[in-house]
């Protein structure tokens, strides 16, 4: 009677093993990992703020005014604005604004205006736009 020669079935036991070790790792790695890339991509899949200053006057009082046009398809939310003048900070102010998608919306800040400045609306969540006179 002949049998499976000793090498023939060591070999074969070695590669069962290393497929089942495969299939355990990556079920593994697969429950470790999928539900922090699954936030991961829901937070990067959220529709974003897509703003910008259409427009920038100066009021009454000598301050100006933004005007913002939100072309995104999630509403802007803006904390900070601030007056640049050649890259450095010549003013800031806290504002409280939010302009939904489609709208334009005007916000006055309380910086002086200035034909010279560039003037920036920042937000909690990265929302950034900037414009000038």
């Amino acid at each position: 009677m002949r049998g499976v020669s000793e090498v023939v079935t060591t070999v074969i036991l070695l590669v069962a093993t290393v497929a089942l070790s495969v299939v355990v790792v990556s079920t593994f790695m697969n429950l470790v990992y999928s539900p922090s890339q699954s936030a991961f991509v829901l937070e990067t899949a959220r529709p974003i703020c897509n703003a910008r200053i259409v427009a920038v006057a100066r009021n009454g009082s000598g301050n100006a005014v933004l005007y913002v046009y939100n072309r995104g398809e999630a509403p802007c939310v803006f904390d900070r604005a601030y007056a640049l003048q050649s890259g450095s900070v010549v003013g800031a102010v806290a504002v409280r604004a939010s302009v939904p998608p489609g709208g334009v919306l005007e916000v006055g800040t309380g910086l002086p205006f200035n034909l010279a400045y560039v003037y920036r609306l920042t937000g909690p969540r990265g929302e950034q736009v900037e414009g000038r006179p």
